[in-house]
């Protein structure tokens, strides 16, 4: 497994506990446009709440790390994958996705039906 920078290192556990302690803000911050996009499409209902995390890979490719972290709730664990790339000098996350294990239980149509309503009551709210 590949080492992160130390400055990388800092921002991904950042990250991670923001999700933990569910700081949209904070876990947001380090979203680029398009990984917001690409987290959505890979789940579109409301994230659950999370009590720990674990980071489970780091591999270098070229300038970029791809970093998966695994999260754990009471019943479940899942994880995320993040592509990690410099945008004017600083780190951002350039691509995220949700990461299905076979078997496991998808999104029902109640959490992406309130997972959609709040997010456009977020969206009214700017």
């Amino acid at each position: 497994m590949a080492e992160l920078p130390a400055d990388l290192q800092a921002l991904v556990d950042e990250q991670a506990k923001a999700r933990v302690a569910m700081n949209v803000q904070g876990y947001a911050k380090f979203l680029t446009p398009g990984a917001v996009d690409s987290l959505r499409a890979s789940y579109s209902g409301i994230p659950p709440r999370v009590g720990g995390y674990e980071i489970a890979s780091i591999d270098r490719q070229g300038s970029e790390y791809i970093v998966e972290v695994n999260y754990f709730a009471r019943d479940d664990a899942f994880a995320v994958r993040s592509r990690w790339g410099k945008r004017d000098d600083s780190w951002m996350v350039v691509h995220a996705e949700r990461l299905w294990s076979e078997g496991q239980k998808r999104t029902g149509l109640l959490s992406k039906l309130a997972a959609s309503v709040l997010r456009r009551l977020a969206f009214l709210r700017r």
